[in-house]
């Protein structure tokens, strides 16, 4: 059984600033489509409230310049650890009867914390594929072509004419 990553991301966004004195507001407090789309500010800052790993970066260098934190060399290591770690945490779960040539595409959800360490929210078997912005139209059909190519073009090579 073999694991890919694929490298590139998005980073979901709430729709009103963060406040630890309103906790009851959900749309300061979860970031999930769901609830976000029901705001009235829902995109006011964000293309459906997404930003792409770059405009995440310019964030960091405009509000954390202090810390030089670089999301590909501070932060993504520590998503691929968590990955990993739950990866061989179930992968005897994952295809009990090691079925050949099977594959799965996982959602893996984080948070990153104020002190910059990366936590798994959870992980998702069936994750979503909507395509609701420039961002997702660009990132879903990349990583469906990667998948398909890395999963089956191995085992049904594609004709060319």
């Amino acid at each position: 059984m073999k694991g890919y990553m694929y490298r590139d991301c998005y980073f979901r966004t709430s729709s009103k600033a963060f406040d630890l004195n309103n906790l009851s507001n959900r749309f300061i407090h979860l970031t999930n489509d769901a609830i976000q789309v029901n705001s009235e500010d829902y995109g006011k800052f964000e293309n459906a409230n997404k930003l792409s790993i770059n405009d995440f970066q310019k964030f960091l260098d405009q509000n954390h310049a202090d810390k030089s934190i670089c999301f590909m060399r501070d932060l993504f290591p520590q998503l691929e650890r968590l990955v990993t770690d739950s990866f061989r945490a179930v992968y005897k779960k994952i295809d009990p009867d090691r079925n050949k040539n099977g594959f799965e595409i996982f959602g893996y959800d984080f948070m990153i914390e104020e002190n910059f360490k990366v936590y798994m929210i959870e992980v998702n078997t069936n994750p979503s594929l909507e395509i609701c912005c420039p961002l997702l139209a660009r990132i879903i059909p990349e990583l469906l072509d990667n998948s398909f190519r890395i999963a089956l073009d191995p085992v049904y090579q594609p004709s060319f004419i």
